[in-house]
């Protein structure tokens, strides 16, 4: 459980205005094997990370948030540096909420995480459409009853002096959720992409389409993948299947989770694509 480690009054011209902040973080590790070879995993699930974030209400229907997040591995020592996987301000009204700074998650990461059966685990097949995370960016999201719209803006001076732009859309409602999304970029992988998932409450379906341009490349990649997740007992068994129409690779994944509390699970998984070794994996990972 997330804990309050902060929490603060301050007296403003206009009156007294408080300020939270809150330290969060995953811890998750194991092991994985391909060809034979085993080999310890920081990050099976997801990656590790400690982050601490706060709001502060500035009245009048407005409130400030802030989040600074730090990465690190469980495996050995590692020079990291704090923010490095995202520090960011934003500002929330009637408007929406508008925010900037970096390693953002973007508009595609959010349309994928709508119906991803695995909610977009490290071991999840299929791409983004666009980068799943922007640098020196300026993002919009804002909710018009179940449809929520998010836009991703980076700035020219990134990435050799090429922007980026990332629009989605995901419409959720009781069992239901549609997602669309399209990202331009130069120099970095660009497309759209598209999905749907259904929970039937015995399992929850799923189908989605990407049309991707590579960074390096001019041909458009087109993936589509059917995923399904079914719960047996308190776990939940969780399959994928992709294609890439123009190489012809296939990848199928098999993966179990098995929750020892709200806050701890237990993982294991198999992915195996076309002309590639299979991949095997167990991890447990910890959210506070």
């Amino acid at each position: 459980m997330k804990k309050t480690l902060i929490a603060l009054a301050t007296v403003a011209v206009t009156g007294v205005a408080s300020a939270q902040m809150t330290v969060y973080g995953v811890l998750d590790s194991g092991i994985t094997q391909t060809n034979g070879t085993t080999t310890f995993t920081s990050g099976v699930n997801g990656s590790p990370r400690i982050g601490f974030k706060g709001s502060e209400d500035l009245g009048n229907g407005l409130k400030a948030a802030f989040v600074i997040e730090t990465g690190f591995n469980m495996g050995s020592e590692t020079a990291t540096s704090i923010g490095d996987r995202g520090a960011r301000l934003a500002v929330t009204g009637s408007f929406g909420t508008v925010e900037i700074g970096s390693s953002i998650l973007s508009a595609s990461f959010f349309t994928k995480a709508a119906f991803d059966v695995t909610g977009t685990n490290s071991y999840s097949i299929g791409s983004y459409g666009g980068a799943t995370r922007n640098d020196k960016s300026i993002n919009y999201t804002n909710s018009f009853g179940p449809v929520t719209a998010r836009a991703s803006f980076t700035l020219n001076d990134d990435n050799a002096g090429a922007g980026a732009t990332d629009i989605g859309l995901v419409y959720a409602a009781g069992p239901l959720a549609v997602g669309y999304s399209t990202s331009s970029a130069t120099g970095k992988t660009s497309g759209t992409m598209m999905g749907a998932s259904y929970d039937l409450g015995v399992a929850k379906v799923a189908a989605s389409q990407v049309k991707s341009l590579v960074a390096t490349g001019t041909a458009q990649e087109t993936t589509t993948a059917f995923e399904v997740a079914v719960p047996v007992g308190s776990a939940s068994v969780q399959f994928q299947n992709s294609k890439a129409k123009n190489t012809s690779v296939k990848t199928n994944m098999l993966a179990v989770e098995y929750p020892l509390s709200k806050a701890t699970k237990l993982t294991a998984y198999s992915r195996k694509a076309t002309s590639s070794d299979a991949v095997t994996g167990f991890g447990i990972r910890h959210n506070f």
